[in-house]
């Protein structure tokens, strides 16, 4: 079955994956963690490829979709705009020859990348990008240029615990 697909211009997809990329959080849950945020950034590609829903064949796929990109994803935050932006261009070329393609390799695909894109994402942006801000944040803070803050008035505001969280060091 091939679509009609509209083209769209890949500076409006890389916005779209980078705009909705940020809320890949948003529905966090226990069972499937981030699914229905990369869903969501996933929904733009899955509107244009099927968009007559009034054909079967079309809503067929299009629900077929819409369930593959429910399973379990867990995924850096920032480095998910990466993953969206591969799992919907396998979405693109399962449409255009669904005979050809094997749709379990989409799932496969994104569960083979979660792990080490986790990795480097959170040595790098939980880690790294984390202390080097706080250190320049203590700097700063001993001439008084960050609003006046004292550093240990840094360090305890940091080491308290927030509401709602359970982890008093916020990692």
């Amino acid at each position: 079955m091939a679509t009609a697909t509209k083209d769209v211009s890949l500076n409006k997809k890389v916005g779209q994956f980078f705009w909705r990329s940020w809320a890949i959080q948003a529905s966090w849950n226990y069972e499937r963690q981030m699914n229905m945020g990369f869903l969501y950034g996933m929904v733009p590609t899955l509107d244009r490829l099927y968009p007559d829903e009034s054909d079967p064949k079309q809503l067929a796929a299009k629900k077929e979709a819409y369930h593959r990109h429910m399973a379990f994803y867990n995924c850096t935050p920032q480095t998910s705009a990466f993953i969206l932006g591969l799992a919907a261009s396998m979405e693109e070329e399962y449409a255009k020859d669904p005979e050809n393609f094997d749709p379990d390799s989409i799932n496969a695909v994104k569960t083979s990348l979660m792990g080490p894109l986790s990795g480097i994402g959170d040595s790098f942006f939980q880690g790294t990008i984390r202390v080097i801000a706080f250190g320049l944040g203590v700097q700063l803070a001993q001439h008084r240029g960050a609003g006046g803050v004292h550093p240990r008035q840094a360090l305890v505001e940091r080491l308290q615990p927030r509401r709602g969280q359970k982890d008093q060091l916020g990692d």
